[in-house]
């Protein structure tokens, strides 16, 4: 019977040492969560708790940070909830599942804050298992999204999933992919003609192209190229598909074009001026110059035209529409 009592032994000195693992790690990982508030402070942020908690004993470390409240008081963006859970399991902690409650609110610019509410609202972050970190995926996913401003504004989505992963053929390339049905759009903009208030569908497939690798080393990366190999949004009897690519100049403006895809072109002044982007007088200037532009196309329904960046000035097509977006630095 020697065997069965050294078998004993075994286990037990096994399962020691995983006790051991699992107290040292999950001490480790209280340390860091409290060393990043700490570094969040010093770094001038507003970054509050009412205290951080491990549990999870023996197969996971399960982060529990009670009423977290972040902001930076230079931008005015912050953020607030009852809590926010990280999980990982003890042999992949390289692997991070986030669970948010189903109620939070995000402060805006201008003292306006936004109550979010979710039936379901989870992120995960899988990173190469190595000293660096290296990024390799992230997933967010929301369900039953609504939002109340305090302002009197309100808004939603049935479902969202926006996904980023780190594109192995290209260097320091991250793909995104955006996915939203439903988005129940404000008031303001719910009233348009022949477009209704929600907006059914909404897809992106892009690649954004950095100056370094994402991980540990990281710091202040700067954007090379964004390819938008896909875009497509449908809002009631308006369709816009687009695709193309930009890259910063020597000022780190956008520089490139996007080819536009329009269907239902004559709703695009009406909710460019619901939106505030234009002012209604210029809602007709922008349907004319959409005619002359659907005298030359197959489908007169439809108009072909290109989104450009140059000279750090944006134009879609012929009609001008203010400075370039900055880039890089």
């Amino acid at each position: 019977m020697r065997w069965v009592r050294f078998l004993l032994w075994a286990v037990l000195g096994l399962g020691l040492c995983w006790a051991g693992y699992w107290f040292a790690g999950s001490r480790a990982v209280e340390q860091a969560a409290l060393k990043w508030f700490a570094d969040q402070k010093a770094a001038g942020m507003v970054a509050e708790n009412d205290g951080i908690s491990v549990a999870g004993f023996a197969d996971r470390f399960d982060l529990t940070v009670t009423n977290p409240h972040l902001a930076d008081p230079v931008t005015g963006w912050g953020w607030s909830a009852p809590f926010a859970q990280v999980f990982a399991m003890t042999w992949k902690p390289w692997h991070l599942i986030a669970a948010l409650p189903h109620s939070q609110v995000i402060e805006v610019p201008g003292a306006e804050k936004v109550t979010v509410a979710s039936t379901r609202l989870m992120a995960s972050l899988l990173m190469q298992p190595s000293m660096a970190l290296g990024f390799e995926r992230a997933v967010i996913e929301g369900e039953n999204l609504a939002l109340t401003s305090d302002h009197g504004w309100t808004s939603g989505a049935d479902k969202i999933v926006l996904a980023a992963e780190r594109d192995a053929t290209r260097t320091n390339t991250v793909r995104l992919g955006v996915d939203l049905t439903g988005l129940t759009l404000p008031e303001a903009v719910a009233h348009v003609p022949n477009l209704g208030p929600s907006v059914s569908t909404v897809h992106l497939d892009a690649h954004v192209t950095l100056s370094q690798p994402i991980d540990l080393k990281m710091a202040n990366p700067q954007v090379l190229d964004i390819t938008l190999t896909q875009f497509h949004i449908t809002w009631g009897a308006m369709d816009l598909t687009a695709t193309g690519a930009v890259q910063p100049d020597a000022q780190g403006l956008a520089k490139g074009k996007f080819d536009l895809s329009l269907k239902g072109w004559r709703n695009l002044g009406p909710a460019l001026v619901a939106m505030n982007v234009i002012p209604p007088t210029n809602a007709v200037t922008v349907e004319r110059g959409l005619e002359f532009l659907a005298k030359a196309s197959p489908d007169p329904d439809v108009v072909n035209l290109p989104l450009i960046f140059a000279k750090g000035r944006m134009s879609l097509g012929p009609l001008p529409l203010g400075p370039a977006p900055k880039l890089s630095q």
